[in-house]
This record gives C-alpha cells, structure tokens and sequence, in this order.
C-alpha cells in the first residue's frame, strides 16, 4: 500500500480528530488543520508524520496563511478531506424565529469554507498521486429524503455543500481527481451528542476505507455514506 500524503481540515476533535489518528497509524503523512486549539491534537501534536498549522476556513486570509506556510513545506496532497464543520442552530426553532446571523455563519463555514480551501489547495491535489477529495456532507443535505420541518441552515448548508461537491466533480474528471461527497454518519461528537448511533472512529475507519479504493473518476454517483451506501441528492 502507498504512503500518502493527506490534508484534514476541523481536526483537534470528533471525526476530524480520529481521522487524523487513523491515517497516522496506517502509515500515512497528515497535514492537519485547527481553527484554533489543539484539544485532542495535544495527544498526538509530536508523532513525526504529523504537521499542525492553525486554519479558520471561515477567513480568507487565514486559509491564504496556511496555503503559504505549506507550499514549500509539501509537494503535493493525496487526499483532501474538507470535514470543519459546525452546527449552531437550536432544534425547537421554527421559521418564525430563524437566527439569521446564526445561519450565515453556519454557510459561511460549512459550504464556502471548504470551497476557499479547494480554491487554494487544489492544486496541491492535482499534483498527487491519489487525487482523491473527501467532503465530509451529511444525509441532512438530501432534497429528495428530507424529512425535517426545520435546521434549516446546517441542512441549506449541507446541500450546498454536495452541489459543490458535484460540481467539482465534473471539472476535475479530465484532471483525473475524485471527489466523494460522504455521510459519516450520526456520530457521538460535540456536534452528534451522547445518544448519537456511533462512536466518531467508526466513521473514520468507514471513510478511510473508502479513499484507499480505486473509484472509477466518470461515475457521478459521488454521494454516498461512510460504508459506501449510495444516497439520493
């Protein structure tokens, strides 16, 4: 099996976290990326595969910083997992009582930050072995399975996100690059809960191994949960 070189964004804790960990232990070199405190990075901040840098993908120039820290630093990444994320909204709120500051925020971070993080690392990709993306989505961004009467904006947000994902997918297919836009399922983080269905290194265990597997790069069905179940846009 090659070593890779792999980029996480959201990684001091929950999936982003047991990522991280998981592709250290198999061997593989990370580049992972915080908005602002190690937390769980503390663990592992020595191990010497390990890069650390300080990233908000919610800022430009921060993701422009750490694009410039890391250019001479690497050649190239092999597997770019978009998985910074938040979920901010309170469930009992309908539509008559929206935080639109609330929601924004939530687009901001989670649909056009990982599009900043593309826009500036992509190459980066392109210039790697396994051009494999990963962008972490979630079954709350389907339109044809909704189910919801509100969360809205992590859902509006999550839809974006694998339109983004569709998107880059049909430029990227004469590049030869794959992107996957992937449900982890509901998890037991700061995000899921503690009565979530499981443990955050079981979707981490699910999605590496679906970036260790050849994808056929024409096949537009991308949209898919962490043991590789098929879902509807």
């Amino acid at each position: 099996m090659s070593n890779y070189t792999v980029f996480i964004t959201g990684a001091s804790k929950g999936l982003g976290f047991s990522l991280t960990k998981l592709y250290l232990e198999k061997g593989h070199k990370v580049i992972a990326t915080y908005r602002k405190n190690l937390e769980k990075l503390e663990e592992i901040k020595n191990h010497p595969n390990l890069i650390l840098y300080t990233m908000d993908v919610s800022d430009e120039n921060s993701v422009k910083n750490a694009f410039d820290f890391l250019k001479d630093k690497i050649s190239h990444i092999d597997i770019l997992i978009n998985n910074a994320a938040v979920y901010l909204e309170d469930k009992t709120k309908t539509i008559e009582n929206v935080d639109i500051e609330e929601a924004i925020t939530t687009l901001n971070i989670n649909s056009i930050g990982p599009l900043r993080v593309l826009k500036y690392f992509y190459s980066f990709v392109e210039r790697g072995n396994k051009k494999l993306i990963i962008n972490v989505s979630s079954e709350a961004g389907s339109i044809s399975n909704c189910w919801r009467d509100r969360e809205y904006a992590y859902c509006m947000s999550k839809s974006a996100l694998n339109m983004l994902s569709a998107i880059l997918q049909n430029y990227s297919i004469p590049k030869g690059i794959k992107v996957l836009a992937i449900h982890p399922g509901w998890m037991r983080t700061d995000m899921g809960g503690p009565n979530a269905d499981i443990a955050p290194e079981e979707a981490a265990e699910g999605i590496y191994n679906l970036s260790m597997k050849d994808w056929d790069i024409s096949d537009k069905n991308i949209y898919m949960d962490y043991k590789g179940n098929l879902m509807t846009w």
